[in-house]
């Protein structure tokens, strides 16, 4: 099973922006507010970087977290002005790569706003740290800086809803997917100081997925906010394989315990075909941050080849039943 594209991606390019000079934009998540507007967080990098003589990324690469909003899902108006930026010795590298969840918890709404801040720059793979901001209505954001200190930490994503009365966190310590829960956001912004020493020393006891398959050998992350379905919870993941090629996977947790791992395709569900996933900064990469269900349709946010953001889709009882064959 693959999910089909739509067929006027990318749905959002640098070209998009009159007003700012944009060399990339792409690594989109996605959200509905009360009101049926959909929201769009994106990681964009002002033009000016070049490559590194080393051959590893670029160098002047610093990206901010920028917004959108659309009525259908299809079509997006971009705001000019970034929404988060680099302003703290732990982010002035970038703020990158943003997941938006919308939590429901006693009666109250809020959208978790989880990106990657950098300490160090971009590509050198070394002060990648999970941030979190909190906002309700996308226009005021609450930096609460860093919430898993001392660890190299990308593609955290909170569950929509607590699990058996706690919050829980997806995220990912190379090479495999974790999680993580805690009794109130009040120890996901302030965790007591030897929280995250004792998680680590017992990491395998927190493991949901491994790398199973070639086409994830090297690496797996969490994409967007795990997807609550009839059957559990939806998790559309990624996966890199020795040649650095991103693919995207799916999984299904189970409702009360996603420790538990009910299916889970060993095929990618989308891998680079098109010219704009296999051509850009960095080649062959789709990368799904942001999900939603549309009336019974699964619309699937990603980046594409760290340029554009683009979409795919698919409908919900379709994508459980193909997962039905690997239970």
């Amino acid at each position: 099973m693959k999910l089909e594209r739509y067929k006027n991606n990318p749905i959002l390019k640098p070209d998009d922006f009159k007003d700012s000079d944009i060399g990339a934009v792409f690594n989109c998540g996605v959200t509905a507010t009360k009101t049926g507007e959909i929201v769009m967080l994106f990681r964009i990098a002002p033009s000016g970087y070049t490559k590194d003589p080393s051959g590893n990324g670029y160098t002047n690469y610093v990206s901010s977290i920028g917004s959108a909003v659309s009525k259908d899902g299809y079509s997006f108006s971009v705001d000019e002005k970034a929404v988060i930026t680099p302003r703290e010795e732990w982010d002035r590298y970038g703020c990158e790569d943003p997941r938006i969840t919308r939590f429901a918890d006693k009666d109250k709404e809020t959208f978790l706003v989880t990106y990657t801040a950098l300490s160090s720059p971009a590509f050198s793979g070394k002060g990648d740290r999970v941030a979190l901001a909190t906002t309700e209505d996308f226009k005021n954001f609450n930096r609460h800086g860093v919430i898993i200190p001392g660890l190299n930490d990308k593609d955290a994503v909170f569950f929509p809803e607590r699990i058996n009365g706690r919050i829980a966190l997806i995220h990912r310590i190379p090479p495999d997917i974790q999680i993580v829960y805690f009794d109130d956001m009040e120890e996901v912004v302030k965790p007591d100081g030897n929280f995250w020493s004792q998680y680590s020393e017992s990491i395998e006891d927190h493991t949901i997925l491994k790398r199973e398959y070639a086409w994830e050998a090297k690496k797996i992350g969490a994409g967007p906010p795990p997807v609550k379905t009839k059957e559990g919870w939806l998790l559309v993941y990624h996966g890199v394989d020795k040649d650095h090629v991103y693919r995207t996977g799916v999984a299904l947790l189970d409702l009360e315990d996603p420790v538990k791992v009910i299916a889970r395709s060993p095929l990618p569900i989308l891998e680079p075909e098109e010219d704009y996933e296999k051509y850009g900064d960095v080649n062959n990469v789709v990368f799904a941050e942001g999900a939603i269900v549309l009336d019974d349709t699964l619309f699937v946010y990603y980046g594409a080849a760290d340029k554009v953001c683009a979409l795919a889709t698919v409908k919900v009882d379709d994508i459980l039943d193909f997962l039905k064959g690997f239970r």
